[in-house]
Order: structure tokens, then sequence, then C-alpha cells
């Protein structure tokens, strides 16, 4: 795991930042040219994704995405704090980084995790219904070897909006296609991460857990009980968001991290942001 987009700041520590499916560290440029001045920060791309990532070895899944994120906390933690910021299929490999290696991560800001390890039976049914029809048009395309229009369905529906794939900057649909040869693998991954409610409970470090109003209700059914399992979790409920909020608006999700890095522990409360 190479670390890219490096900045330094005045305050003691380093931000993680940790990407989602179809990204890699360059989604996070611009938030760390944004808080380049306040703190230290960095982005890694998680094994196997990346502009050389076709090229990595080793397994792909959950538990070896969140021991690879524990070294690089390791490594990052001769600087001071680590403090990890990690948005969908990564927010699930970094809340499995904290469980697995307790002690190498001192806060974590989740934006919409997906794996539902800690939802409960009623939970589960609306997220059985949401992934299927989120997913089924994307697992079709890929079986047909329909790599683009796969992955293009996979944007569109995590955004909930048809056309927002080829709506998006050249750039980012660029970065998407690049990391396409991954969305066979994370589809059929055999690895089974610990993400249920006993795992979850004992994580006793600072969490933040935010998902957008405008988002699929799989997303924020996960991320409902990912902070419930997790007292004293704090909420952020963001207005006019969806899924791809990190990706679509830098500036407004660098908010949430200043947020999370001046916020103390306390109870849980749902905010506006």
């Amino acid at each position: 795991m190479t670390t890219v987009n490096t900045s330094s700041g005045p305050r003691q520590g380093t931000i993680l930042f940790v990407h989602g499916a179809l990204a890699d560290e360059r989604m996070w440029r611009e938030h760390i040219e944004q808080l380049k001045s306040e703190f230290a920060a960095t982005a890694v791309p998680l094994r196997h994704f990346g502009v050389n990532g076709a090229a990595d070895r080793g397994e792909f899944g959950l538990n070896t995405h969140a021991d690879d994120l524990a070294a690089e906390a390791v490594r990052l933690a001769v600087h001071g704090p680590v403090h990890m910021v990690a948005w969908s299929y990564g927010a699930d490999a970094a809340l499995n980084a904290v469980v697995r290696h307790p002690g190498r991560i001192a806060s974590l800001l989740v934006y919409e995790p997906g794996y539902p390890g800690c939802l409960n039976e009623e939970e589960m049914h609306v997220f059985g219904r949401d992934a299927g029809a989120m997913f089924g048009q994307v697992f079709d395309l890929d079986a047909a070897g329909q790599t683009r229009q796969a992955v293009e369905a996979l944007v569109d529906k995590s955004a909930n909006r048809v056309g927002y794939f080829a709506a998006q900057p050249e750039t980012t649909r660029g970065q998407q296609l690049e990391n396409g040869h991954t969305l066979h693998r994370q589809l059929h991954q055999q690895e089974t991460p610990n993400l249920g409610v006993k795992a979850l409970s004992a994580i006793d470090i600072p969490l933040t857990v935010a998902w957008g109003e405008d988002s699929r209700l799989l997303f924020q059914a996960v991320s409902v009980g990912v902070a419930r399992a997790v007292p004293p979790a704090r909420i952020k409920s963001v207005a006019r968001a969806n899924h791809m909020l990190p990706v679509e608006d830098p500036r407004r999700f660098v908010g949430l991290v200043r947020d999370h890095l001046g916020a103390r522990p306390r109870s849980k409360e749902s905010e506006h942001a």
C-alpha cells in the first residue's frame, strides 16, 4: 500500500482518507488541498485499486483491506494519532480495521458504510429489497463481461439517479472506469468480516457516522445500525446529499471532517449539515 497525496499541517497527527468502490486515492486530492493548512492528511489506494492496482497480488476483501489499513496506521503513527475518514466500501474496511486491530486508530469518520452485519431482521428486509434493486443489473452486466456498463450502472444506482455517471466530470468517470477491474472481485469476494453488533459495540474511539438524507435506503439503514451499535457515536444526517457526496462536493464533505475532528465524544444526536 503506497501513501500518496500527503499534506502537512500544524495539528498533531494525520488524517488517513480511505476511498470507496470504483475509486482510489485520487478522489481525495481536493479534500487534502483544502485541509493542508490545518491538518496533515494523506490518502492510500486499497489493494488492487488505483493506477497500478491491477498488478497487485494477494486477496481481495474486507478482512485483507482492514489489515492493510491497520498496518498503514501503524506506519503513520510515528507522526502522532491517526484519524481515519472513510467512504462506502472503504468505510466497511475502516470499521473492520478498528474491530480487528484496536488501538491503532485514534478516531473514525465513516460516510455511508454498506455491510449489513449489524442490522436486525426488519432492517435486513429493507436492506435486501434495496440491495436487489441496486445490484441486480450490476451483477448481470458483470456476468456478461460488460464492465463499462456495469460501472456506469453501479454509479447511477449508488447516486440513485439515472444518468449520474455520464453527468460527472471526465476525470471522475475516468478514475471509476480505471478501477472497473475491481468490480468483479468486489461482487464475488469471499471474506466475511465480523461487523455484528457485539463486535461494533466494543469500539471505544470517537466515531462519527454520516449519511445523506437523499441516499438509498440500504446505506441509510446500515449507517443508522452502525451508529446504534457504537454508543456514543456522533450522528450526522446530511441534508440534500446522496451516497456520492464525497466525490460530488469535496468542500461540503471537508466540513464533516472538520466537525468530526473538532468534536468530543458525547451522547448520540441527530444533526443536519
